[in-house]
């Protein structure tokens, strides 16, 4: 809890009209406000000036405007433009706080890393961390806004999809310790190349003191070259046989509910279980054991933590169809490397194994290129049914890439859903997997299966 808005107000120049109070947080949705927030009306596609009146009535305790509102009988802090004066006061109230900030980065799992670590301080301690992916421009302060100054570890993910973001991010949140998950072909529209996604990303662990940590995962090359430019401390791990690495998977194997693994930290071995799905997720879990050592915390109640974890929705979260067929929902977004991982996990499974894949977003001008890619990917993989949506161009040219193996391109959702009918019939084990970019809506398919 912020004790005194009037004094923080005052360390970013802005003007504060009515009596003093304290606020729990900030929240620029007047629909989702709790009693005791800060409202920020942000101009975007809707002026958030329109919707005080509802904030108020939800129990707003004090207003962040661009316009002096007459006749309002709570606080205002009147400025030019809120979005950056929201930035400033987060700012002001991060300056304020004195336990470890913890970040992430990364293509894609950093919404699930820090969900996972998430669950593994809970037990630890006090954290605080925004659920979803409150990780941009506006997440970020609001986040922060909302951390309470006697927390033990505030636990924050920064996102991007522009050059210097991470950048911008970074002299907010300040970090002790950061990670990148990975680095792969997202958000290239803008970024151009992954060489442009790792200088993006590192500007995270750049903004490291000598003193802070860095989580680094050896098993992408390009963090592990970038990771020899830096003059912090650092924590390597990794799921091959690297020596340098102090945290290791030594060998994992699938089990009904996700996975039993070994993993080695400094040389002593634990055992664990994930009850979640996607190999992908054991790198998750490497680089959460890595921000677990450079805490300084029990390595054993962290394992023991992460058998509590159940998934996140939307990202490779199991429904049980039937007593035979499963389905994975990982359709919360769908970048190159998050779909080769859903691809490599469906190969793996035991029994029958049907894709439903949208095309991936952002590509610029790599997209033909990668839809190819993975279309060679599918075409390795051996999958007993694979349908294609979205992008007709796109996917005519993955489909080409696959030779046509048990695979077609559907113009429409419910002619998928009909085809995937039969399958609820079967009576050996069998596994859909629905992935797609945001664009396509692909949880539509999960909804109507389920």
């Amino acid at each position: 809890m912020i004790q005194s808005l009037k004094q923080l107000v005052q360390q970013i120049n802005a003007e504060y009209i009515g009596a003093d109070v304290s606020i729990t947080g900030a929240n620029m949705d007047s629909r989702a406000i709790k009693p005791g927030q800060l409202f920020v009306a942000i101009r975007a596609k809707r002026d958030g000036h329109d919707y005080i009146d509802n904030a108020i009535e939800k129990g707003a305790s004090a207003l962040l405007v661009e316009k002096k509102q007459p006749h309002i009988t709570i606080p205002q802090i009147v400025v030019k433009e809120s979005k950056k004066a929201l930035f400033q006061l987060a700012m002001a109230w991060r300056n304020c706080l004195k336990m470890p900030v913890i970040t992430i980065t990364g293509s894609c799992g950093k919404t699930t890393t820090k969900e996972m670590l998430a669950c593994v301080l809970k037990d630890q301690g006090h954290v605080h961390y925004a659920q979803g992916n409150f990780n941009n421009e506006l997440g970020l302060p609001l986040s922060i806004l909302s951390a309470p100054d006697n927390c033990d570890y505030l636990l924050l993910e920064l996102g991007t999809n522009a050059p210097g973001e991470i950048a911008h991010l970074a002299t907010l949140a300040q970090p002790d310790i950061a990670g990148i998950t990975n680095v792969s072909a997202s958000h290239l529209e803008k970024l151009i190349s992954l060489d442009g996604v790792m200088e993006e990303k590192g500007a995270l662990l750049n903004a490291l003191g000598k003193k802070g940590v860095a989580i680094i995962n050896l098993d992408d090359p390009r963090i592990a070259t970038f990771s020899q430019t830096l003059s912090c401390q650092k924590v390597f791990v990794t799921a091959q046989n690297k020596p340098q690495a102090g945290i290791h998977l030594i060998n994992y194997h699938d089990e009904e509910n996700g996975f039993a693994y070994t993993v080695e930290v400094d040389g002593q071995c634990y055992k664990g279980q994930l009850y979640v799905f996607g190999l992908h997720n054991l790198h998750n879990m490497l680089m959460v054991l890595g921000y677990v050592h450079a805490l300084g915390l029990d390595i054993d109640k962290a394992i023991q933590s992460l058998k509590c974890f159940s998934g996140y929705k939307g990202r490779f979260s199991l429904h049980r169809l039937t007593a035979y067929v499963s389905l994975i929902d990982d359709t919360y977004n769908a970048s190159v490397q998050s779909v080769e991982a859903a691809i490599e996990s469906l190969s793996e499974f035991d029994g029958v194994r049907v894709l439903v894949l949208s095309n991936m977003g952002e590509l610029g001008e790599m997209a033909v290129f990668y839809h190819q890619k993975i279309g060679q990917k599918i075409a390795k993989a051996g999958l007993d049914q694979v349908c294609l949506y979205g992008d007709q161009n796109l996917m005519s040219i993955m489909l080409h890439e696959t030779k046509g193996q048990n695979i077609a391109l559907y113009h429409d959702k419910r002619t998928i859903v009909d085809t995937l009918k039969k399958y609820l019939k079967n009576k050996e084990k069998t596994r859909i997997l629905v992935k797609g970019s945001r664009a396509n809506q692909m949880e539509e398919i999960v909804q109507a299966l389920i």
